[in-house]
């Protein structure tokens, strides 16, 4: 029986990391992975509905959700437009197909459900507010004039996204953060088209990543030197240990919307705030890039959580 399903892409280095931990530290660990592009060994998980509901004769014990979605060919060519819709169409039929997993009684390392809901920033503000944690003014609206108002009392904003935004059939590029002043030069038909943050421009020292993994927290950061960390990857990180109550936060967090995984998202050192500053959290965030900034600490707490997981599923 497959103790641990994972499914994710072929170029996933920090999955590689966490296969290898398990294959030298938990070799009893039948662990099947499977990757986006080629799904088809996910054929042979096949359920009949009976009177009691989905049954399958072989089914893993628990399933760890890193990529699944048909896409483009990374190296190729953008899709024709009747090619986007058979990838949507299909993405479609794959996303229903994971509430078999659920149905099966397959424990998960993160409930696709509760990320669905956990990488909406709506909720993650709302729920970083009751945790506890200090988190810039914000504004949600698809209003020019509104925004326009919000960043004439607030002062210097950016704009942000709802959840993750990105063009993966033009040119597999992230919406990242950008000054909110030159949004506000788009006529009224642009901002009518969808909704966005604007969100107080915090000016700190240090961009900060806290892994929260079973709840054990590991902290990274570096030198702040633009609006959005991701747009610059030659910046060195180093450890960060984060203080108990930004620890307690987040562990407060994560109960809420049933996390066993976070990657929270910070900046410290801002003269305006008191201590760091919670921009968002990530159910699936990355933490290969901080591995051996943090000496295999994040690859070793998620494969000790992948085996606590299947084992209490034995």
């Amino acid at each position: 029986m497959t103790d641990v399903l994972v499914l994710s892409n072929e170029s996933d280095y920090s999955l590689d990391r966490v296969v290898n931990w398990l294959a030298r530290n938990e070799p009893s660990l039948h662990i099947q992975r499977i990757n986006r592009e080629d799904l088809t060994p996910l054929g042979g998980l096949t359920a009949v509905l009976r009177p009691g509901g989905w049954s399958a004769d072989e089914r893993p014990r628990v399933a760890w959700l890193r990529q699944l979605l048909p896409g483009r060919d990374p190296h190729g060519p953008s899709p024709k437009p009747e090619e986007i819709d058979d990838i949507l169409v299909a993405r479609r039929q794959w996303l229903a197909w994971l509430s078999l997993i659920r149905l099966l009684g397959v424990g998960w390392l993160n409930d696709p459900l509760r990320v669905l809901v956990a990488e909406n920033k709506p909720d993650q503000l709302a729920v970083a507010i009751r945790a506890g944690f200090d988190v810039p003014r914000t504004l949600l609206t698809c209003n020019r004039r509104e925004a326009g108002a919000f960043v004439a009392d607030t002062g210097p904003c950016v704009i942000k996204s709802l959840t993750t935004a990105f063009w993966e059939f033009s040119d597999q590029s992230f919406v990242f953060t950008t000054p909110a002043e030159a949004a506000l030069t788009a006529d009224e038909s642009a901002w009518r088209s969808q909704p966005v943050f604007i969100q107080e421009r915090i000016d700190g020292s240090e961009d900060a990543r806290l892994l929260l993994i079973d709840g054990v927290a590991l902290g990274a950061c570096r030198p702040r030197d633009s609006l959005d960390w991701r747009t610059r990857s030659d910046t060195p990180w180093t450890p960060w240990d984060p203080d108990p109550a930004t620890v307690a936060h987040a562990a407060a967090y994560a109960r809420e919307f049933g996390l066993e995984y976070g990657a929270f998202d910070f900046i410290l050192g801002s003269a305006a705030h008191a201590g760091p500053v919670f921009l968002e959290c990530n159910p699936a965030g990355e933490f290969g890039f901080l591995d051996d900034v943090l000496h295999g600490e994040p690859t070793k707490h998620i494969g000790l959580l992948l085996a606590r997981l299947a084992a209490e599923r034995r």
